[in-house]
């Protein structure tokens, strides 16, 4: 396991959702090894850098020849629907289009488990208590595990029908993905 979901940060998540938070934890594992290990590491730190959960100081140094895959990894972290067509061809001509939606799934995974760390920390004071274990998950391929994650999310039932819904469409109108 990638330790994330020991997080003090996420006792919340441990004690009430640990089926989403192993299915995240997956994910996490599986997007950790989509693309080169090297290259993962340095977008995993410049994605907690760019959300403020790392100092710069702590990143680590970039993997040559890929400032595409960073400019790309700045714009998804900023705004997703603000990535250009040049940044997701300099990330093709770096990666191969094979792993273009690799590089966005790990992405997506990276910011998203940041910004959940990031929330509950907020709205929660992290105590090192543990709060519940989290059920392992077995290894999948990134896009699975991405798959599994969303219907783990999608069996959570502590928020009412109505909020989840506003939430849902703020977030389909925010990333322009009209689901």
């Amino acid at each position: 396991m990638s330790g994330l979901a020991q997080r003090p940060e996420l006792r919340p998540a441990r004690e009430h959702a640990p089926g989403a938070l192993a299915a995240l934890e997956c994910a996490y594992e599986a997007a950790c090894l989509a693309v080169d290990p090297a290259l993962a590491d340095c977008l995993r730190r410049r994605v907690a850098v760019s959300l403020g959960l790392v100092t710069p100081a702590g990143s680590a140094p970039a993997v040559a020849e890929r400032e595409g895959c960073f400019e790309f990894a700045d714009q998804f972290v900023a705004y997703v629907p603000g990535v250009t067509e040049a940044q997701r061809t300099a990330v093709a001509v770096e990666l191969g289009d094979d792993q273009r939606l690799e590089l966005a799934r790990m992405l997506y995974v990276f910011d998203m488990a940041d910004r959940l760390v990031l929330a509950l920390g907020r709205l929660y004071e992290p105590r090192g208590d543990g709060g519940g274990s989290v059920p392992r998950v077995e290894p999948r391929a990134l896009g699975a595990a991405v798959d599994a994650l969303h219907a783990a999310a999608m069996q959570l039932h502590a928020v009412d029908p109505v909020t989840t819904e506003l939430v849902r469409l703020h977030c389909a109108r925010y990333h322009d993905c009209k689901t």
